[in-house]
């Protein structure tokens, strides 16, 4: 199968997410996230990487860096052997320890480079092992807040500065819900939409006064606003919105096609 070409970042910044092969957790233990993150902070003393933010979960690892994409490759590559094979020598296994290659998305302006870092902190509390991202010991957020890093890394520093330096402005912007898709892994947006899914109708019953949901189905006007709701902001296909619904596929093709 061919590859697709990685798209260049004109900024150099880069969202980039590394994942367990078969989601295996590849991270459980506490030394795997050490050992990952003092790879990280090699090949950046290497120069080959600039590290703007991390989060290390327990399958998969999210990383905003900085770089050439050719150096980012090769600082990727690094990692991912040197990494497997120490996995593979103290777990008693052997082949490949990350899925395929790893993901990138290009980050092209600032404000989406602070919702990418937003997205990446607050991927455990997604996941519902934090109830703040404060509350992760594995990812950058702490040493932003912390100050941990003053005049150590370039890119907390840049980051900071387009808040003023101000760690309140800093902690009110995570705060700020993002319905955004970034990248992610296939399953994680399927859960994603149909928590939004779930959240829309809530919000939909609570407005019209309804408790049971067959009620919803009894009034043509409620239900055809609900499917425009579900089309515009949850993400789901039309088939799925149908399947959540308990109604036909036709019947939503139709509202989506006349809901403008």
């Amino acid at each position: 199968m061919t590859r697709t070409a990685r798209q260049a970042s004109s900024t150099g910044y880069y969202h980039i997410i590394m994942r367990g092969d078969n989601r295996n957790r590849i991270f459980q233990k506490k030394q795997y996230k050490l050992d990952f993150m003092e790879m990280l902070e090699e090949q950046e003393n290497e120069g080959t990487i600039e590290m703007a933010a991390w989060c290390i979960m327990d399958n998969h690892v999210h990383l905003v860096l900085k770089a050439e994409l050719d150096q980012l490759s090769l600082a990727m590559k690094k990692i991912n052997v040197k990494f497997a094979m120490r996995y593979n020598l103290n777990e008693k296994m052997v082949g490949h320890v990350f899925q395929d290659r790893f993901k990138s998305q290009a980050i092209e302006t600032d404000q989406y480079l602070l919702q990418v870092i937003r997205y990446v902190h607050n991927n455990p509390v997604k996941a519902r092992i934090a109830e703040t991202p404060g509350n992760y010991k594995w990812s950058s957020y702490s040493k932003y807040i912390n100050n941990e890093t003053a005049g150590k890394r370039r890119q907390f520093e840049f980051v900071l500065g387009l808040f003023c330096n101000n760690i309140d402005e800093f902690k009110a912007f995570h705060m700020v819900k993002d319905d955004n898709e970034y990248l992610e892994i296939k399953e994680d947006i399927e859960r994603f939409r149909e928590e939004k899914a779930q959240e829309i109708i809530g919000e939909c019953c609570a407005k019209h006064g309804i408790i049971e949901a067959y009620q919803i189905k009894e009034n043509e006007r409620v239900m055809n606003d609900l499917i425009v709701e579900l089309i515009d902001k949850s993400g789901m296909s039309y088939r799925k919105i149908a399947r959540l619904l308990e109604i036909s596929y036709n019947t939503v093709r139709e509202v989506g096609r006349n809901k403008h």
